[in-house]
C-alpha cells in the first residue's frame, strides 16, 4: 500500500471515538478509509454508532498533520505500519471478529511466525509458577512454537526470556504505542525480542500505557495465536481475559493446574473445571494442537510434498527408518542442536513424513515415492 492510501488508515485509526468496530463499519459503508474523510456529516451519521460528536471529530481531523507526525515517529523508531490489506498481516489475526485495522511492528515479519502460541499468567507468580513457566516454555520453544506474550511483569517476562534463551522466535504484544516500553524495566528485554522476534501494537506510536488498552491488547495476543496457555492466574487475572478472548475466537485454551489452596491458582483451576485442556507436560499442548497444525499445513499445501525442503530436514530424515529412533540419538548423529532437531521433527510430523511414538521415539512414514 502506498503512503497516500496508508495515511487514511492511520488517520481513521487515530480519530477520537472511532474504535475498531466503528472503523470497520465506516470503511465498509464508504468502501475505504479515504472515502470516510470526504463524506458529509449527514452521510457519516447514517452509519450505526456515528453521532454528531464523532461526525464532527472526523470532519475536523487534520489528516496530513496527524499522519505526517506519525510517519515521522515510525521512521525514527524503525517501525513498520501494516493494515488489513498488507500481505504481512497475519491470517490468524485477520480472521477474528474485530481485527486491528492498523498494526505497528518492529522486528521480524509477522507472517514468518509459523506456529504462534500465547502463554500468559499473573504478574506476581509464585515460585511454583515461575519454575513451571520456565520449564514449559523452554520445551515448547524447542518443539518449534513461537511464543507470544504481553511483556508484562511476572509470567509474561518469563515466557519471552525462555523463548530467547532457547533460540526461538517470540512476539510481544504491547498495551501502549511502540514509542513506550511498559513496564520500563523491560527495555533491555524489549530490544532482545526485536532482534529475535517482534514487538507489535495496534496503538499509535506515542499512546501511553492505559489500563483500558490492556483488554484490547489481550484480544490481539490470543488472536495472533493457535492457542493460549495460562500458567498461573488468580480469579480476576488479565490472563483469564485473554483465555476468554481465545474461546470467543475459536482457539484452544490450556491451563496449568495449581495448588488448590493458592489464590494464584484459582483462575487456572477454574479454567480446567470449565473445560480447558489440563497441561501437565509440553506434550499435552503439542498433542492437542497437532490436528490444528496439520489442518493449517494442508490448507496451504498446493501439491503433495514428495521432497524434503532443506538440508536440515534431509539430515534428520535420513536417520529415521521404520524402526524407532530416540530423539537423543537423532541429536547425537545429526550434528544439529536439540532445538533444530525438535523443530525439524515437528515440521516432518505435520507433513505426515514421520510419527512420534511414546517416550520421544520417532519412526519414518516413508513410502516408495520418498524412499
Amino acid at each position: 500500500m502506498n503512503k497516500d492510501a496508508l495515511k487514511y488508515w492511520l488517520a481513521l485509526n487515530m480519530v477520537v471515538g472511532v474504535g475498531r468496530t466503528l472503523f470497520h463499519r465506516l470503511a465498509q459503508a464508504f468502501e475505504s478509509p479515504e472515502n470516510v474523510f470526504s463524506a458529509s456529516a449527514s452521510d457519516l451519521m447514517q452509519v450505526q454508532g456515528i453521532g454528531d460528536k464523532i461526525a464532527r471529530e472526523i470532519a475536523g481531523f487534520d489528516v496530513d498533520q496527524a499522519t505526517g507526525r506519525e510517519f515521522g515517529l515510525a521512521e525514527k523508531e524503525d517501525i513498520r505500519i501494516l493494515t488489513l490489506e498488507s500481505a504481512e498481516y497475519p491470517e490468524l489475526l485477520k480472521s477474528i471478529y474485530d481485527p486491528p485495522p492498523v498494526l505497528y511492528i518492529k522486528g521480524k515479519p509477522l507472517n514468518s511466525f509459523t506456529y504462534p502460541l500465547a502463554v500468559v499468567g499473573t504478574r506476581n507468580p509464585s515460585e511454583y509458577g515461575k519454575v513451571i513457566a520456565q520449564r514449559l516454555c523452554v520445551k515448547l520453544a524447542v518443539a518449534g512454537f513461537n511464543l507470544v506474550s504481553g511483556l508484562a511483569r511476572g509470567i509474561d517476562t518469563l515466557v519471552h526470556k525462555a523463548a530467547l534463551e532457547s533460540g526461538a522466535d517470540t512476539i510481544a504484544v504491547f498495551g501502549c504505542g511502540l514509542g513506550h516500553t511498559y513496564p520500563p524495566e523491560n527495555r533491555k528485554l524489549r530490544n532482545e525480542i526485536i532482534q529475535q522476534g517482534a514487538i507489535i501494537s495496534e496503538f499509535p506510536v506515542l499512546m501511553r500505557p492505559d489500563r483500558n488498552n490492556f483488554p484490547a491488547r489481550n484480544r490481539v495476543l490470543s488472536g495472533l495465536s493457535l492457542g493460549t496457555v495460562v500458567v498461573e492466574a488468580a480469579e480476576k487475572s488479565g490472563a483469564l481475559i485473554t483465555a476468554d478472548f481465545a474461546l470467543e475466537q475459536g482457539r484452544e485454551v490450556f491451563a496449568v493446574p495449581g495448588n488448590i489452596t493458592s489464590p494464584k491458582s484459582r483462575g487456572t483451576n477454574d479454567l480446567i473445571k470449565a473445560g480447558a485442556k489440563l497441561v501437565d507436560s509440553p506434550e499435552a499442548v503439542i498433542e492437542e494442537l497437532i490436528p490444528v497444525l496439520k489442518g493449517r499445513a494442508s490448507e496451504h499445501k498446493k501439491e503433495p510434498e514428495i521432497e524434503l525442503d532443506n538440508d536440515q530436514e534431509r539430515r534428520v530424515f535420513s536417520l529415521l527408518s521404520f524402526e524407532g529412533r530416540h530423539i537423543d540419538n537423532l541429536i547425537e548423529n545429526s550434528n544439529l542442536s536439540p532445538a533444530q532437531v525438535s523443530a525439524t521433527l515437528l515440521q516432518l510430523e505435520l507433513r505426515g513424513l514421520v510419527r512420534q511414538l511414546s517416550g520421544k521415539v520417532y519412526v519414518s512414514n516413508c513410502d516408495t515415492k520418498l524412499c
